[in-house]
């Protein structure tokens, strides 16, 4: 008997299951019945060719606590050979900026080997920017900076930016390119189901993604590649088509 009342009261919680499932079922087919509409995402690419680079260079000194004065006065010497060593490559002055020199302080080791609180010395920082449209002359400072050695100078560091900075001229192209990819793909999937792609209901763009050629890392928040010269960049678009019979 009491196996019979379990069996009963299966049927019972499966039609219920069953019902409720095709309910649902039915909302979404009525929904989309209703919308009548096809969502798809297209995409464009196109090659671009960087219009300006910066080269950056950090040079530092060190000072102790008797010389201070002196370190900040070669630093500011280095400072004037450095911008006339740029311009001497073919790069005009108005291209160059130094930035003001930064004194950071350099602290004991302490009793244990940590950082002390006692100052002993100081870093002294000038750091030097050079902005162009003329790649050539940027990368042809970038790879002869090593001249600046015989003038008694050593770059802690130095790096090339190449940047498009045409982008937003470029931008409305990609996302109209997006878009008649998105119908494209609409059409094609509408294809052999007897309706056809009509006009567009709704369109959300998505992030540029510029990124160095047939590279794949790309960022839900797009991605802007500094290191290459030769880039593609690249556009998505999100499109709802009414679809008519």
């Amino acid at each position: 008997m009491q196996e019979n009342n379990k069996n009963v009261w299966s049927a019972v919680i499966l039609g219920v299951s069953l019902v409720a499932g095709l309910s649902v079922l039915g909302f979404f087919i009525s929904s989309n019945r209703t919308t009548n509409t096809i969502t798809v995402t297209g995409s464009s690419k196109t090659h671009v060719t960087a219009d300006l680079a910066k080269w950056s260079a950090n040079f530092t000194l060190r000072a102790d606590l008797s010389n201070l004065k002196d370190i900040l006065e070669k630093a500011s010497s280095n400072g004037e050979k450095i911008k006339q060593f740029i311009v001497a490559r073919g790069i005009d002055a108005s291209s160059i900026t130094l930035l003001p020199i930064q004194t950071d302080p350099v602290y004991d080791q302490g009793k244990n080997g940590y950082g002390g609180q006692d100052v002993i010395g100081y870093n002294v920082r000038q750091e030097v920017r050079v902005e162009s449209g003329d790649i050539t002359k940027i990368d042809d400072l970038a790879i002869n900076a090593k001249g600046l050695v015989d003038l008694g100078i050593v770059a802690e560091y130095q790096h090339t930016d190449y940047l498009y900075t045409k982008l937003a001229e470029l931008r409305p192209k990609l996302f109209a390119d997006a878009t008649k990819d998105a119908e494209t793909r609409a059409k094609a999937i509408a294809e052999g189901t007897g309706v056809k792609v009509g006009a567009l209901r709704t369109a959300k763009t998505g992030v540029i993604q510029l990124l160095a050629t047939n590279s794949m890392d790309v960022a839900d928040y797009g991605a802007y590649d500094l290191s290459t010269k030769e880039k593609e960049a690249s556009a998505t678009v999100t499109v709802s088509f009414e679809l008519v019979p």
